[in-house]
């Protein structure tokens, strides 16, 4: 029965009648112990007489009372009397959004504010584990001061139980009583389509209830209407919001913000409501644009259409020289050049190709912060594309000879995928082994894949199987094919396995390969990334430095020298594939990522400390992978590459500055160093198989083998303490940790750890914990499990955007650094006595340039807590510079002109 004004509940006393609830009705009271008025809302009879649901709630009400912030409504907690079960809340005075609402939408800049006020209370809850799971219009409310309350947090998941009315769905507002399959928490308008489908949720669906709430401020409208319940989860779960109904001129970044809110996928929505924040917070000094009158004349040529965009490069100093050529007539085809600034946190990780250019030369695509951005000619500033951010990160993009889409490589799911460039859902074409560059003609996608076979195939842009049109020799490494304007020969870059050091793409060979007949011919001996140039020229590289040579298309020779056109293109590291980051238009329109000359080659030992700072250690650079610091720091073990072999050497700090070598006479790789700074253990193949092997860091003695690998096993060392030593056994089937006894050579798998990826198992300092990357829960994520295991364990990070990678311990062992993306570092506190505990993720300031999470880790930390890693000679020099995408429009004109014509 309804309470009247005046009625008592122990020390709460009813002043008026609020409104309805979820759960019951509501009132303002004053408490007479606090001397102050709060709300009461009553709880229905239904829930308050199941005694367990009670406790139940209790138990939560002590998680949502901690929640602390000025933009979510205080829970004071749950209390009985006279025979009433009731919640005690903070009062707010105000209107709901949803009476606001009512009027119709809101001006865009009072929607912008009132969503980072919601967002900031979102993160702030997100941070303490709890989910709204029921944020709507009606739990928002705005004082007349224009601050923002949220309330009713968490309350979803505190009253959730298995009893349910069989008429619930009938309602448009589902009661937060009934829930069963098919009867869904919440209201249904603002519902995740996980939570309509009554999945488990977490902090992503409060971010699509959050683009819903946005949609409505914006356009007056609920973006998935319907006139009963069913209608609404139906529109919730297959239709896409109407994005028509947005305000004209709105900023492209709020459309795009909006969009990814509202993806069906959690995988695709924005990962962290903290993300969300900060980008509509830059929105809003800016939420419109102006857009210059339409026109149905015939549009401008293509180098007026990229005035806007030279403009804006001239205002930041980016363009000197072509400020110069605008003062002086107008040329018939002038040759213009602008960039386009990428921090280094947010470009992918080198080894394949990031930048394409439409064929006819008017929008530019490059992958960034795991998802792919597209400038128009003529547009100031790039957008996302929609329906191409991944969590496991997007490489390759390659246009479609119409310039309508392109296709790109997922690593996270080993496919590729074709998305048009007006945005929408990816198709997936067809599983590939991380193809090493590929192309797109009229008969479909061209790729090169160097493992487990050495092939070119081609899709169609459909999608199917992928054929295999070019079979070539186990040693042989493909890279880069384009198929040739006469539809019958591939042009490809072919290196070789016997070649391992940096320069190996430097020294391939640049054929042509007939499908009909298989005969194949040698263009350039010496050179890699090769493409055909409509100019009558074909463009490679060498080192940072493209080339041009004259080449015949009906003989398929090479007619003349070859000559350079560009320097300073960005390559793939260490020898790792033959990219070279630059797209050619078949309007000759060309983009490429800026890099030094030699980004391809040596690489050099640093320490940074936390700012970033680095300091050259003054070993020669060289091609080398996994530094290793000894555990007093003095010394250095690296695995390196010759001609021949990569092999372990280790670096003495104070000596002569030169690497001492450990091993010889194979492959060996994936240095770990002994307890005590003796020994360091290792991978090989000397035997014949992948094995783990010890040897003294200072090289006296034979390897000793401590591992024998069955058939098809691949043994990798990761952490030593005392005489435990922790591996992977990597087979076809999948990754298992294992522990290994130095001593006995008694090895037993570890903790039943099982994984799809390496999982760079660490131990703490003290031995008493080991930190490792799995994906056993579907996505890699980073846990914690005791030493020896008992069967306990923490997940530290999961996967929200992208994937934490290669854990390792700080010397002290308050907290655990890894890689959540290329070039970033991420630290979780941890406090290991008494018990296991741990904080949140926070950033690092970057210590190395375009660190990506590779098959090995790149890096380590000193005793004192700074950074050993790998960098560029150039960044040791103090001399690197940030990457750009740099476009030339009207590039085919300085070809000619190099050429002498």
């Amino acid at each position: 029965m309804p309470l009247t004004s005046g009625t008592r509940l122990g020390v709460y006393e009813i002043v008026a009648v609020l409104g309805a609830g979820g759960m019951g009705e509501v009132y303002r009271a004053r408490d007479a112990r606090l001397g102050r008025e709060v709300a009461i809302k009553v709880i229905l009879e239904a829930f308050a007489s199941d005694a367990d649901r009670v406790a139940r709630f209790q138990r939560e009400a002590k998680l949502l009372a901690s929640l602390n912030h000025p933009q979510i409504a205080a829970l004071y907690g749950l209390e009985e009397a006279a025979g009433q079960h009731f919640l005690v809340m903070e009062l707010v005075d105000g209107q709901t959004l949803a009476d606001r609402l009512a009027r119709g939408p809101l001006p865009v800049d009072d929607a912008l504010a009132i969503a980072v006020q919601i967002a900031d209370a979102l993160e702030a809850a997100h941070a303490r584990g709890v989910v709204h799971r029921d944020l709507k219009p009606a739990n928002v409310k705005v004082t007349p001061d224009d601050r923002v309350k949220v309330l009713d947090f968490g309350l979803a998941k505190a009253v959730e139980t298995e009893a349910t009315s069989a008429n619930a769905a009938n309602s448009p507002t589902l009661s937060m009583m009934a829930s069963q399959a098919g009867i869904i928490l919440g209201t249904a308008a603002y519902m995740s389509p996980e939570q309509a489908k009554g999945l488990p949720v977490d902090h992503r669906s409060d971010i699509f209830s959050f683009g819903s709430v946005l949609f409505e401020m914006l356009t007056g409208r609920q973006p998935f209407p319907g006139d009963t319940a069913p209608e609404v989860l139906a529109s919730v779960l297959v239709r896409e919001a109407d994005f028509g109904r947005l305000p004209p001129g709105l900023n492209p970044r709020l459309v795009e913000l909006v969009r990814r809110c509202l993806e069906k996928s959690p995988k695709r929505r924005w990962q962290a409501v903290g993300d969300v924040r900060a980008e509509l917070e830059t929105i809003a000094a800016a939420p419109r644009v102006v857009f210059a009158p339409s026109s149905a004349t015939k549009p401008p040529p293509l180098w007026r259409r990229a005035a806007p965009l030279a403009a804006s490069a001239i205002a930041s100093g980016a363009l000197a020289a072509a400020a110069v050529w605008m003062l002086k007539p107008v040329p018939q085809s002038p040759i213009v050049r602008f960039s386009i600034t990428i921090p280094t946190e947010r470009i992918a990780a080198v080894g394949r190709r990031t930048v394409a250019i439409s064929p006819d030369g008017s929008v530019v695509a490059y992958a960034a912060r795991q998802r792919i951005y597209i400038r128009r000619i003529g547009d100031l500033q790039p957008t996302p594309l929609q329906g191409t951010d991944d969590e496991g990160g997007v490489i390759s993009p390659t246009f479609a000879p119409d310039g309508r889409s392109l296709v790109y490589y997922s690593p996270g799911e080993g496919t590729l995928k074709r998305v048009p460039l007006s945005g929408g859902s990816p198709v997936t074409l067809c599983s590939a082994s991380n193809p090493d560059g590929m192309s797109w003609d009229g008969e479909g996608i061209v790729f090169a894949e160097a493992s487990p076979e050495k092939v070119i195939r081609r899709v169609p842009a459909a999608g199917g199987p992928a054929q295999a049109i070019v079979t070539l020799h186990p040693d042989e490494l493909p890279d880069g094919p384009q198929m040739l304007p006469d539809g019958e020969t591939v042009l490809l870059t072919v290196g070789t396995n016997k070649r391992l050091g940096a320069d190996r793409w430097d020294k391939a060979r640049v054929i042509v390969q007939s499908l009909k007949s298989g005969a194949r011919k040698v263009l350039i001996d010496g050179g890699s990334a090769a493409r055909y140039l409509a100019t009558g020229h074909l463009a490679y590289a060498i080192g940072g430095t493209l080339y041009a040579v004259p080449f015949d298309l009906r003989t398929l020779t090479v007619t003349g020298a070859a000559f350079p056109i560009l320097e300073g293109v960005r390559r793939a590291g260490a020898g790792a594939s033959g990219m070279a980051d630059f797209s050619v238009s078949s309007s000759g329109a060309l983009a490429y990522v800026s890099g030094p000359v030699d980004a391809s080659g040596p690489v050099a030992l640093a320490i940074a400390d936390l700012e970033g700072r680095l300091t050259p250690l003054g070993l020669t650079p060289g091609a080398y992978v996994a530094p290793r610091a000894a555990p007093d720091g003095t010394h250095i073990a690296v695995q390196a590459s010759d001609t021949k072999s990569s092999f372990i050497g280790v670096f003495d700090r104070k000596g002569s500055g030169t690497l001492g070598r450990i091993t010889y006479d194979a492959n060996s790789n994936s240095p770990v160093w002994s307890p005590d700074g003796a020994r360091v253990a290792f991978q090989s193949t000397r035997d014949g198989d992948a094995a783990i092997f010890v040897a003294a860091a200072d090289g006296s003695g034979a390897p000793d083998r401590l591992t024998r690998p069955r058939a098809g096993e691949t043994h990798i060392p990761h952490s030593w303490y005392g005489d435990a030593l922790l591996f992977d056994i990597v087979t076809p089937a999948g990754v298992t940790l294992w522990q290994i006894s130095v001593k006995t050579r008694v090895a037993a798998p570890f903790g039943g750890v099982r994984s799809a990826v390496e999982t760079d198992a660490a131990f703490s300092p003290d031995g008493r914990w080991v930190a490792y990357s799995t994906t056993e829960e579907g996505a890699v994520s980073l846990f914690v499990q005791p030493f020896p295991a008992t069967g306990a364990r923490f997940m530290l990070v999961k996967a929200r955007g992208s994937s934490p990678h290669h854990p390792i311990w700080s010397p002290d062992g308050k907290a655990l650094i890894y890689l959540p993306a290329p070039g970033a570092f991420e630290r979780v506190a941890v406090e290991i006595r008494p018990t296991f505990s741990f904080g949140s993720p926070k950033p690092v300031p970057r210590a190395f340039q375009g660190a990506p999470p590779a098959a090995r880790r790149q890096y380590d930390i000193m005793p004192d807590g700074g950074f050993l890693g790998l960098v560029t000679p150039a960044q040791a020099a103090g001399t690197a510079t940030v990457p750009e995408v740099c476009v030339v429009l009207n590039w085919f004109d300085e070809v000619k002109s190099r050429a002498g014509r």
